[in-house]
């Protein structure tokens, strides 16, 4: 067994069906045990490493959940001058009475095992209404083992609605000194950037000899998750050169006269539609690759399905007519003289005196058009790239997905795409990419200089570095210290 000063134990332990195991495989990022929505379908402690670093390990117990039937002993144990001693001598079989024998091993496991207990709670349901719980952390009061309470089953990630259950809990905790925290770890919707406070708290907890262990791990594991986190850094700058940078060509006289015949005939052209259709190909795919290289990089299975590319058509690729709004924008007076030109336009005119003005009207309109029309704008003599505007909606729409993956635990089983997101993210996405309205700009630009490219991916990763480290130091307070290490 190793010293006390090179290993730290937590025991996972909660009434039976409230989600250990789930838990646990988002923590160790694998699958352990087995998962079910039933009780009781761990029988037998199990223990893993949930890290390791110089020789000092932490490990992690998944333990059976308390029983039912263990509420019915209440009075008994109450009474009795060494009630934990009384439980462990009993003699229960396995199978007939499944719920105490489960509740003595875990009660066991605590007891010799454990320097720090993790007690999880069903959030879905008040406090109040679970009257099994008082009756289990008293049992683990007598043991007498500092415990970490964690709100699992809560839903869709929602701070303030888990700001007002903690603070339920809290007081429900009150009168049980063991109880040394109570925070919000769902195994289903949780982010990464919570899972560290559980060896924060446990280096207030355990003995002298173990604080330099517990600190040590702490680090560790920060390390390793802002390892990860600077992969998706340059992922997602990765992805967001090859957008910047896209583009396709044509001959500069048809691209001329194609531009031309969209705004004098108000059509939609075939070759730009092929062009458009190419562009988002490329986009889809990826933005698919990218997120799949996320979804490896979180631990977890599976891969984005083809309704992702779907997706980001239908946020993208609105395929929008051409004539009602160009005349809302150059007016009526412009467009009908533009209209009442089309002829000596298309003939190659534009000489007479205003022929300037004209030929500027026209540029502008077309500009207009290719944007409005098809999200894209010129690049250089004959092509055409994403326009600015376009190219701010895929930064939204990846950060948003990078949301999705962040928060995805292992527990949920294999990555499914998201249907819908908390309105409370979009908020904030909205809020940072308002914020770097500017620097956005500036990226957009450098993405037409081929001379800027070599630049070009540093400035994206240090955008993502901070855009994505401010989201999630405001959706998680307690987690700012981790990006201020980096």
């Amino acid at each position: 067994m190793p010293s006390p000063d090179r290993e730290i134990v937590l025991s996972l332990i909660s009434h039976t069906n409230v989600g250990k195991t789930a838990l646990a495989r988002t923590l160790l990022r694998r699958d352990v045990g087995e998962v079910a929505d039933s009780a009781h379908v761990t029988v037998i402690p199990e223990a893993h490493t949930l890290i390791k670093t110089d020789g000092i390990t932490a490990k992690l117990w998944d333990t059976p959940g308390f029983g039912s039937n263990l509420a019915k002993l209440a009075k008994r144990l109450r009474t009795s001058k060494n009630p934990v001693g009384w439980i462990l001598h009993q003699v229960w079989d396995r199978t007939r009475d499944k719920s105490l024998w489960c509740s003595q091993e875990a009660i066991r496991n605590v007891q010799s095992e454990a320097d720090v207990v993790l007690y999880l709670v069903d959030a879905s349901q008040p406090p109040e209404t679970l009257g099994f719980v008082g009756l289990e952390v008293e049992i683990i009061e007598w043991i007498g083992k500092p415990v970490l309470v964690f709100l699992n089953q809560t839903g869709q990630p929602d701070s303030e609605r888990d700001r007002a259950n903690e603070e339920a809990w809290r007081q429900h905790f009150k009168n049980f000194e063991i109880v040394k925290h109570v925070g919000t770890l769902d195994a289903f919707t949780r982010c990464w950037t919570q899972e560290h406070l559980i060896l924060k708290k446990t280096e207030d907890l355990v003995s002298k000899d173990q604080k330099s262990a517990a600190k040590k791990l702490t680090d560790a594991w920060i390390e390793r998750n802002m390892d990860i986190f600077g992969e998706v850094v340059t992922s997602m700058a990765k992805w967001a050169k090859i957008a910047l940078t896209d583009s396709e060509s044509l001959p500069r006289k048809d691209l001329t006269e194609k531009l031309r015949e969209l705004v004098l005939r108000s059509e939609r052209s075939k070759d730009l539609d092929k062009i458009q259709e190419t562009m988002y190909s490329r986009l889809a795919e990826n933005t698919a690759d990218t997120v799949n290289e996320l979804i490896s990089l979180h631990g977890l299975d599976g891969q984005t399905a083809s309704t992702l590319a779907e997706t980001s058509l239908e946020e993208f690729a609105v395929k929008r007519d051409i004539e009602e709004p160009l005349a809302a924008t150059i007016g009526g007076a412009v467009s009908g003289l533009v209209g009442g030109l089309s002829a000596e336009l298309i003939s190659g005119g534009m000489t007479f005196g205003g022929g300037a003005v004209i030929g500027m009207l026209l540029g502008g309109a077309t500009t207009f058009a290719l944007t409005r029309g098809y999200n894209l704008t010129r690049s250089g003599q004959n092509g055409v790239r994403w326009t600015e505007a376009h190219f701010v909606t895929q930064v939204k729409f990846i950060i948003m997905l990078y949301l999705a993956v962040a928060h995805y635990g292992r527990g949920r089983g294999a990555w499914q795409d998201p249907i819908n997101n908390p309105a409370h993210w979009e908020t904030i996405v909205e809020a940072e990419i308002e914020l770097n309205a500017k620097r956005l700009n500036e990226l957009w630009k450098r993405g037409e200089s081929a001379s800027s490219s070599a630049t070009l991916n540093q400035h994206l990763k240090k955008f993502f570095q901070q855009s994505l480290s401010n989201i999630l130091s405001r959706l998680y307070p307690d987690s700012q210290s981790l990006f201020k290490r980096r």
